[in-house]
């Protein structure tokens, strides 16, 4: 059978959650390779410093940008893998049904509105960067810190689509779980 046939038989939630997942593995491994230049930005500061006694005026800028984005854009990779912080000592004593309900319960009330918003609020934020060509406002650099606040609204939007993709994973599993019971 042809991949296209194969998912043209896919749920329209397996479609969506392939997707996000997709989208998720794509930021994650974004933020990974992030991690090179911020590295470099940091040995370039050390010998700078350290061999040529002339330490940089960019360096503390560019590893705040490179580091920020890099953390920003893993939020969705890691709730994707499932390492995001947890609190499951109460939750631990329920049946797998009562835990499904009760993450439902709480990306519903909490997790959603929380993304939502801030994925409105960070969009706005970063089109008022943009438009005013905003600078950092730390260091001696004054680099531009516009494209840092597009990549906050991007990854809070792709945090949220993966918070919507494990939400129809819970709802899946719930519907596993109560058509076993019957």
């Amino acid at each position: 059978m042809s991949n296209d046939k194969k998912i043209s038989k896919l749920s329209f939630g397996d479609r969506y959650i392939a997707f996000a997942e997709k989208v998720s593995d794509i930021s994650g491994m974004t933020a990974a390779f992030l991690l090179v230049p911020m590295v470099l930005v940091f040995i370039i500061e050390i010998v700078a410093r350290n061999v040529f006694n002339s330490p940089t005026t960019w360096a503390y800028g560019t590893s705040f940008i490179i580091g920020g984005c890099a953390a920003v854009l893993g939020f969705a990779y890691a709730m994707k893998c499932g390492t995001m912080v947890r609190i499951d000592a109460l939750s631990s004593k329920f049946s797998e049904k009562t835990k499904c309900i009760l993450d439902l319960v709480l990306y519903t009330l909490i997790f959603l509105p929380l993304t939502v918003m801030g994925s409105y609020e960070s969009i706005k934020a970063a089109v008022a960067s943009v438009m005013k060509n905003e600078l950092l406002s730390t260091g001696s650099w004054n680099a531009p810190i516009w494209p840092t606040k597009i990549v906050i609204a991007v990854s809070l939007i792709i945090l949220t689509m993966q918070g919507v993709a494990e939400m129809v994973k819970l709802a899946q599993k719930l519907k596993a779980i109560r058509q076993e019971v019957k």
